[in-house]
């Protein structure tokens, strides 16, 4: 089983199909979990990856400190 992190920054318009996409590795047990770690969005991007279920996290400084912040 893997955990998948998505680091996002006003990704409202890709992150739906980014998350579908994963549905069926999730529900084979391959997707252990789904992290969003979010750089400061101010569009519906944390209320789409809540809805997903995801666990969702907030980092700023780049994608280098939101992977970093995902993986710890």
């Amino acid at each position: 089983m893997i955990t998948v992190v998505i680091p996002t920054l006003n990704a409202e318009a890709g992150l739906p199909a980014t998350l579908t996409s994963l549905v069926s590795a999730a529900v084979s047990g391959v997707v252990r979990e789904v992290i969003i770690v979010d750089g400061g969005s101010s569009d519906r991007t944390l209320q789409i990856a809540d809805d997903a279920g995801a666990t969702v996290l907030h980092a700023t400084g780049g994608r280098g400190a939101q992977l970093k912040a995902g993986a710890e």
